[in-house]
């Protein structure tokens, strides 16, 4: 089996989403931390992400950048488990809730909250912008969990098992809860029990676990 190796930060959305993935596939792999904005980088991390963005990942010798890449990779490279359905508008389905994941999800959660409430002071050295964090809790996560909320009819939002869709809004929700935020089971009740099935999946519990540890590790708080 290839020699797999993750370069980037556990708390990266992208790099969390792709370690799930990993999980997910039951590979092992070594992950090698790099920040984005760190001066001392490995050389092929500088020479292999042209962008200098975190996740970069290698299969052997063999680079690749993006996380949606990356994944796409590893479900052609090692189809079971699979990530995405066999029906083609399924797969269609699971794979536009993984872009509003990386995109709507990840400017909200990741840039307007956790970006905030979380890393502004701790790592960014300066004081939260609290309008981004009023907006995002009182406009933003209220519309992303009223389009979800729409969007479910059954356990998961893809058919009736956990796909690739799954994994990327768990994962995005998992951010949320870490800067003490949820989804009001009273305003959308499809959603909060979706959340609460999705991570109590091993896959995730496991990953809370571990996303603990660093917490400590760094010393950060909401």
């Amino acid at each position: 089996m290839a020699k797999l190796t993750l370069y980037g930060v556990e708390l990266s959305p992208y790099v969390r989403k792709v370690r799930l993935a990993l999980a997910f596939k039951g590979l092992d792999y070594q992950q090698i931390a790099v920040f984005p904005f760190m001066e001392d980088k490995p050389v092929e991390f500088v020479e292999h992400s042209p962008l200098g963005k975190i996740p970069l990942f290698a299969s052997d010798d063999n680079f690749i950048t993006d996380s949606d890449v990356i994944i796409a990779y590893l479900e052609r490279a090692y189809p079971q488990p699979a990530l995405l359905p066999t029906d083609d508008i399924a797969a269609a389905r699971a794979l536009w809730f993984a872009e509003y994941a990386s995109s709507k999800m990840v400017e909200v959660i990741g840039g307007h909250l956790f970006a905030e409430v979380i890393l502004a002071k701790q790592f960014f050295n300066r004081e939260p912008i609290q309008t981004d964090i009023d907006k995002a809790i009182t406009t933003e996560i209220p519309e992303i969990c009223t389009y979800l909320e729409n969007q479910l009819s059954s356990d998961y939002l893809v058919g009736d098992s956990f796909t690739l869709a799954d994994l990327c809004v768990g994962a995005m929700f998992l951010m949320m809860h870490h800067c003490q935020q949820r989804c009001d089971a009273s305003k959308w009740p499809k959603v909060a029990a979706y959340i609460e099935r999705v991570h109590g999946s091993k896959l995730f519990t496991d990953l809370q676990a571990e996303e603990k540890e660093l917490f400590v590790k760094y010393g950060m708080t909401a």
